[in-house]
């Protein structure tokens, strides 16, 4: 689906932009069996060798893992941020409709941006709750003018209860804000102060519909106070001719009129791309600023 100008107004006016029923169950149905499966298999290595002292069968998708990394971060760890190269992942990224709503704002050329990423928030879990940012800063201050465009997408209704999202329109007007690591965690953060004259949005978003950002819209988390897993993907697509300013984790081309032999259309080619280019810190570009305080 390619946005209307309306839409695209509406985005670049306020920075995000939320798009009811985008994508539908079977668009997504596939990647949480992808999910599933290694949760289960997960549980049954790990209640086998001791380390749980249930397989949580019982459990439905929203609470399973939840229950499992109470006793063991073992499977956490195999799905959360970039570490997930699953074929089901793949396809979500290289959707239509998501490749559509990126062609609207980034153009034909399109690159799938290095730094997608698999949440799993859990509740009440300090790894997952991610405190207030921009995705710029945590590229390099070349791509500061380069719209990189997150397509946040939900596996469960986000709400306020487990932990949505949380925006601040208008801001990404302002550029790149001051970053600090958060104390508590391996985040950057966008000190409180940063933000006296702007008033914060809270997101739900249903399962099915997708939620827009720029990489200048400052957004977070909200703390998951419910008993549920709000399980998400951020999917990150721009102009495949700028630079991602993301290293070492590599992106790839997902659709293009100037260069088809070189999109990527398998998992294989994917994973292999993955593999070849480990996640691992990405760029400080606030360390000089943090070092002097």
């Amino acid at each position: 689906m390619k946005l209307t100008d309306t839409q695209i107004h509406n985005f670049n006016e306020n920075g995000y932009l939320l798009i009811e029923d985008a994508l539908t169950s079977d668009d997504l149905d596939p990647l949480i069996g992808e999910f599933k499966e290694i949760v289960d298999s997960g549980a049954s290595v790990l209640f086998a060798d001791g380390e749980i002292d249930s397989e949580f069968k019982t459990e439905g998708f929203e609470t399973r893992l939840a229950k499992i990394t109470a006793q063991s971060p073992k499977v956490f760890q195999k799905i959360f941020s970039g570490v997930h190269t699953g074929p089901e992942l793949f396809y979500l990224l290289i959707n239509r409709k998501l490749l559509d709503i990126a062609e609207s704002l980034v153009g034909p050329e399109i690159m799938c941006h290095p730094a997608y990423r698999v949440r799993p928030k859990l509740p009440e879990h300090a790894r997952t709750l991610v405190p207030w940012h921009q995705d710029a800063g945590y590229m390099e201050p070349e791509c500061d003018n380069v719209l990189q465009l997150t397509i946040w997408i939900p596996l469960i209704d986000a709400t306020v209860e487990n932990g949505c999202l949380e925006v601040i329109p208008l801001a990404h007007r302002d550029g790149v804000f001051l970053h600090k690591r958060n104390a508590e965690s391996f985040y950057l953060e966008i000190p409180a102060e940063e933000f006296a004259d702007f008033k914060p949005v809270v997101v739900p978003v249903k399962f099915g519909s997708v939620l827009l950002l720029t990489n200048l819209t400052p957004h977070r988390s909200i703390p998951n106070v419910s008993h549920q897993v709000r399980w998400s993907v951020d999917a990150r697509y721009q102009d495949a001719a700028k630079p991602t300013g993301y290293q070492p984790e590599a992106g790839f081309l997902a659709r293009s009129k100037l260069h088809p032999d070189n999109v990527v259309t398998s998992p294989e080619q994917f994973r292999r791309i993955r593999e070849e280019h480990k996640p691992g810190p990405g760029p400080n570009r606030w360390a000089k600023e943090n070092s002097e305080g």
